[in-house]
């Protein structure tokens, strides 16, 4: 099976969707945690990061790993987000509660969906989506996908954004 046909099993991508935790953090906090989450999973967990999308309340994931199955990777990414949400609140004198986001809470920080959406797919893995007419709302989600600091199409457009992706596993 090529990197094409991997990218679409729902094993490999996911839609995570932030709970109620989002409105007590900031949300250039709340990125940069996620952003530093998935950072670990890159190099802790083998985990090849071949897009995402980090919005105001979505995370849009695409991925794998040889060495470590998917749902593995997603339960080490929801501890370590919930390290960062508790590093936050420690820093700024909120947490006094060493109960607070326990491993065995940390999966309900995001509620999971199907990732379908393949503009999101294509623009997230370097891919170039056309329309035969004038769509001013995927021109509204390329410009935001291109221009948005927390996404790896900054790193497929030759940039590079605060989380390590492998661009050399997608062909285009």
């Amino acid at each position: 099976m090529d990197i094409e046909e991997l990218i679409l099993l729902p094993e490999h991508s996911q839609l995570l969707v932030m709970n109620s935790w989002r409105h007590e953090i900031l949300h250039e906090q709340r990125n940069i945690i996620i952003a530093e989450a998935l950072n670990s999973c890159t190099v802790h967990k083998g985990f090849k990061l071949l897009g995402y999308l980090i919005t105001n309340r979505r995370l849009f994931l695409i991925g794998s790993s040889e060495v470590t199955p998917f749902q593995e990777v997603l339960q080490y990414f929801y501890h370590q987000v919930s390290l960062g949400i508790i590093n936050y609140k420690k820093m700024l004198n909120l947490y006094h509660d060493d109960t607070y986001l326990l491993p065995k809470n940390t999966d309900e920080l995001f509620t999971k969906y199907p990732f379908y959406n393949v503009y999101i797919r294509n623009l997230i893995t370097g891919k170039e989506v056309n329309s035969k007419y004038y769509d001013p709302r995927l021109s509204r989600l390329k410009n935001y996908i291109h221009n948005h600091k927390y996404s790896s199409a900054v790193d497929y457009a030759g940039g590079k954004s605060p989380v390590i992706v492998d661009t050399s596993a997608i062909i285009i």
